[in-house]
C-alpha cells in the first residue's frame, strides 16, 4: 500500500521534472506493479499451480519493466545533459 501511495502521489510530478523525478516516479510505480505481482504469484503457486513458473515469469516481467524504466531515465537524462549544453 505504501508504494501504491507514493506511486500515486509521484504521478503528478513524472513530467513535469527531470530525469530523477522520472525515476523516482518510475521506481515508486514498477515497485507497487511488483509486489502486486508478487503476491499473486504466490496465490497462484499456493492454490493452483504448485510450480516455479508463476514465480519465474513474475521475475522475467519484473525485469523487462525495470529494463524499460532504465531506458526511459536514462533518454532523460541525456536530453538533459544535451539541453544543458545547448
Amino acid at each position: 500500500m505504501i508504494n501504491v501511495s507514493c506511486a500515486l502521489l509521484l504521478a503528478r510530478f513524472r513530467d513535469h521534472g527531470g530525469s530523477l523525478t522520472k525515476a523516482a516516479f518510475l521506481s515508486a510505480r514498477n515497485d507497487a506493479f511488483a509486489n502486486i505481482a508478487i503476491l499473486a504469484a504466490g496465490i497462484v503457486t499456493a492454490w493452483l499451480w504448485q510450480s516455479a513458473w508463476p514465480d519465474l515469469i513474475v521475475g522475467a516481467g519484473i525485469a523487462i519493466m525495470n529494463a524499460d524504466a532504465a531506458r526511459e531515465v536514462w533518454n532523460a537524462a541525456r536530453e538533459e545533459g544535451s539541453a544543458a549544453r545547448a
